[in-house]
């Protein structure tokens, strides 16, 4: 099937006229209420004003097909302090995130229930949102581009000098694409894969992040873990696809979670030659575990039944271990080993356990770090125990 990008413009176009199905970085419309996507991850194709204080934002997919993630970001801000209110279309996709407001792209909150109207029937969302010339970010989920990643990338490596970052290859576009190891010495890794689409945030970014600080603290089973361990980490695999906003795809318009089999695209094929280097010297594979978002999460996606039974049984102890350790119960969906799942890809290559790690929407922020970081200390706790036991 052939694939249809639809890029923006790159020049910033100022329109003292009403817009209408005008892609743009900055449109200004006739009440002086300005549009704005000059800025990493943002999302939104057209405006069009329907009547005073009232507007369309078109937001489309750079490529399709793809499944219901419409990805939306922009900034609008206005002239004077006043209502507009603005109906987020989708064509021919519905409505899925709550809206998510900021000031800085630092302090986020929901929008408030009673901003926001969902039309079931079209699938779109009108908001009603208080303008003035101070910027507000509105997002689909909290924005974290590339950039914002590797500031706290970089941050989390001056805490922890024995961190040792690469560029492990290019992207699409040119970009560096890094991997992090935590432990070269170590003949056993865990590999950690975060964020290949754009918008799964909570599960890809925060949840990411809160699981991989808890195995680089400074506690004595941490300590010990690392010893054992080389953590490698690949702590945005799409960096590409998050700063144009993509709703899943990387440049070329390619889920990367499908393409774990046939490797045609240089971020996937860049984890499957990193990884053969490290087994060309002798070191195991023993985990993996993909970060991801889902509408209907949290859960993990596990091993089959049958392919379980063939491991040393670290997924379901540490799923043990985490229900009788702490107040998260965790649903397991299993999948079969033919899809060209990453997970799958670790088990059908290596042999080695792995998950996908979904989180959900609009859970709670501080639910997904506190989760993350149980499933992080009881799988450090599972694994050491495992290595000495089994």
């Amino acid at each position: 099937m052939r694939l249809i990008q639809k890029y923006i413009s790159l020049r910033i176009l100022i329109l003292f006229f009403i817009t209408l199905g005008i892609s743009c970085h900055k449109s200004k419309v006739e009440d002086g209420v300005i549009f704005d996507t000059s800025f990493l991850s943002a999302r939104l194709d057209s405006v069009k004003r329907i009547s005073e204080n009232r507007y369309s934002v078109f937001i489309d997919p750079s490529f399709e097909p793809v499944n219901k993630s419409p990805w939306f970001a922009f900034v609008v801000t206005s002239e004077s302090e006043k209502e507009i209110e603005i109906e987020l279309n989708y064509g021919n996709y519905k409505h899925r995130y709550i809206p998510k407001l900021s000031s800085d792209k630092k302090e986020w909150k929901k929008i408030d229930p009673s901003q926001v109207k969902i039309d079931t029937a079209l699938g779109r969302a009108i908001l009603k949102l208080n303008v003035s010339p101070q910027k507000l970010y509105v997002a689909a989920q909290e924005i974290e581009s590339s950039k914002d990643t590797y500031v706290w990338l970089d941050s989390t490596i001056k805490k922890h000098p024995f961190l040792q970052k690469n560029v492990a290859a290019k992207t699409v576009k040119g970009s560096n694409n890094y991997v992090v190891n935590s432990n070269l010495k170590a003949n056993k890794a865990i590999v950690l894969i975060a964020r290949q689409h754009p918008p799964e945030i909570p599960g890809g970014t925060i949840g990411f992040k809160a699981f991989y600080e808890e195995l680089l603290n400074d506690t004595k089973t941490a300590n010990a873990f690392r010893r054992m361990y080389n953590i490698i980490a690949f702590p945005l695999l799409n960096p590409d696809g998050v700063d144009m906003g993509n709703w899943r795809h990387n440049a070329n318009g390619v889920d990367l979670n499908r393409d774990w089999i046939a490797f045609t695209q240089p971020e996937t094929n860049m984890v499957k030659e990193y990884l053969s280097t490290k087994i060309k010297k002798d070191v195991k594979i023993n985990f993996a575990i993909d970060f991801h978002t889902s509408y209907s999460g949290p859960y993990m996606l596990v091993l089959d039944s049958i392919n379980e039974r063939k491991t040393k049984g670290v997924i379901p102890d540490w799923i043990k271990n985490i229900e009788a350790n702490s107040q998260f119960k965790v649903e397991t969906r299993r999948r079969s080993q033919d899809l060209p799942y990453c997970y799958n890809y670790f088990y059908n290559q290596f042999g080695s356990e792995a998950v996908t790690y979904e989180d959900g929407d609009e859970i709670d922020r501080n639910i997904i770090k506190d989760r993350a970081k149980v499933y992080a200390q009881e799988l450090i706790k599972t694994m050491l125990l495992s290595n000495n036991t089994k």
